[in-house]
């Protein structure tokens, strides 16, 4: 795990360990502090469906956001819809993201969606599958190229968004 490998049964296995130190409130999930708050007010003030598509396994998605260190630490109730890379497929594949947008047909088409994150090359795929995309580049992310910042929107926050 510390060379951050995106591999299913491995991130499964991550999610199980972690269930304990969660279930008992020895671990937390750390969030920038933005989060939070432009997570809330998408979600109640402006109506945003919310979803989260990880290389981490679903249950692992839901233990990081129902023991998160902000303010309310669940957020669960905020969010969707889980997606990993076994109910999706791999982040860098157009296919993947073009299979998320059909699990909610009833959120419109794929230009009205759009993904954030720190990964160069799964906002290229979700590009190519035609959802809006931005890269959210926060402290420890892999460093962006000046390519890659001249090709795509570039955030620090979520307030810039």
């Amino acid at each position: 795990m510390s060379q951050d490998l995106k591999i299913s049964y491995l991130k499964s296995l991550q999610g199980y360990l972690w269930e304990s130190g969660y279930k008992f409130g020895e671990l937390k999930s750390p969030l920038f502090p933005d989060v939070t708050p432009k997570l809330a007010a998408w979600r109640n003030e402006q109506g945003a469906k919310l979803m989260i598509y990880s290389s981490g396994s679903v249950a692992a998605q839901k233990l990081l956001f129902r023991h998160t260190d902000g303010e309310p630490s669940d957020l669960t109730a905020w969010l969707d819809d889980y997606f990993d890379t076994v109910n999706a497929g791999p982040k860098t594949e157009a296919a993947s993201y073009t299979k998320i947008v059909g699990h909610h047909p009833e959120l419109g088409s794929a230009g009205d969606w759009l993904f954030l994150s720190d990964n160069v090359k799964e906002v290229e795929a979700a590009k190519q599958a035609g959802l809006q995309s931005i890269i959210v580049e926060r402290p420890g992310n892999a460093e962006l190229s000046e390519e890659a910042r001249a090709k795509h929107r570039v955030v620090t926050s979520f307030d810039q968004i």
